[in-house]
């Protein structure tokens, strides 16, 4: 584990002489303690353009600029490898600077402790998480009736019922892993590249199942490729078009509540003054239609506002939650 850490912190080190902008943002300091930047943001997205991560790190990007929210130019550029890691370990480097952020969600956190890695999840300064993402589960259209059917199906032929994802001890494995132990479930994970590759398989009926956010499946959905059969999260998802009469795991009466999250970090040993800019952007971010209306809603996220002692509950929560899961799946 430690090897893979090594080989990162290599990558992070030509990721630093090789990435970013020529003009990194300077602190901008004031006598009553205020910090602003000044320059540009090295803003870091630690996955490949297009996926998930990305639209959210430009929109982000977007809305700040756009809303008059931060007076600096804010470059976002992607440092993918390593399930997030290579980014997160270039983020990690940039001790005590305060003009260099990332985006920051559960697969960099899950990569982290299933790699022994030297940058977990506190070792960044978390400013906030800003949307919440819920997990669905789909199959191809007709195959199965409901959750519960499939479930009865899975244990009444062992080994035959496969659910694909990304990343092994990640959101998507987490939630195959509560299917069968809240569920009672006796299905197997199987790691795909990305959900697209999952959608392939299923359509070209190599692959039972899979586990999607809605925006990554909502057009087989309308078009009656496949079929959801569950979210996981306990909130419903009847403002999606399309997931309206989809249940929740917790109305068929699993005790299930997972969903993943979409934050903001910045580099370790940030100053309190800096923090707090960052903060206040967050929430003057969370607050405009560009992006409430525009990506959130749009995309069927879910709003949310985390900073401070309230955030820093949460991701201590989601630490403990897939640090068990991967100690219940072998990897740990």
């Amino acid at each position: 584990m430690r090897r893979l850490a090594l080989a990162l912190t290599g990558l992070m080190l030509l990721a630093s002489t090789g990435c970013g902008s020529n003009t990194q943002a300077q602190d901008s300091g004031s006598e009553d303690g205020t910090w602003a930047p000044s320059g540009s943001i090295d803003f870091v997205c630690p996955y490949s353009a297009g996926g998930g991560s990305d639209i959210y790190a430009r929109t982000l990007a977007n809305v700040m600029t756009e809303g008059g929210y931060v007076d600096a130019n804010i470059v976002v550029q992607n440092l993918s490898g390593g399930g997030g890691l290579v980014g997160t370990a270039y983020v990690y480097g940039k001790q005590g600077d305060n003009s260099t952020v990332c985006s920051y969600a559960p697969g960099q956190l899950s990569g982290a402790i299933a790699n022994n890695s030297e940058y977990q999840w506190d070792d960044l300064t978390q400013i906030a998480v800003l949307a919440y993402e819920d997990q669905v589960i789909c199959t191809a259209a007709g195959a199965f009736e409901s959750l519960d059917d499939l479930i009865a199906y899975s244990n009444d032929h062992p080994g035959e019922v496969t659910i694909g994802g990304c990343a092994v001890g990640g959101e998507d494995n987490v939630c195959t892993l509560k299917l069968n132990t809240e569920a009672g479930a006796n299905v197997t994970f199987v790691l795909y590249d990305s959900a697209g590759d999952v959608m392939t398989a299923i359509l070209g009926g190599h692959l039972t199942g899979g586990i999607f956010n809605p925006s990554e499946c909502q057009s087989q959905l309308l078009a009656g490729e496949v079929d959801c059969l569950a979210s996981f999260s306990a909130e419903p998802l009847d403002s999606i078009e399309g997931f309206e009469d989809v249940p929740t795991c917790k109305e068929l009466g699993y005790d299930i509540d997972f969903r993943m999250f979409r934050g903001f970090a910045g580099a370790p040993g940030m100053s309190d003054a800096a923090l707090a800019y960052w903060q206040e952007v967050c929430r003057q971010v969370s607050e405009d239609p560009a992006w409430t209306e525009d990506y959130v809603q749009a995309r069927g996220l879910i709003p949310t506002f985390l900073i401070g002692d309230e955030l820093q509950a949460f991701m201590e929560d989601q630490y403990n939650t897939y640090y068990e899961a991967q100690k219940e799946l072998g990897l740990i």
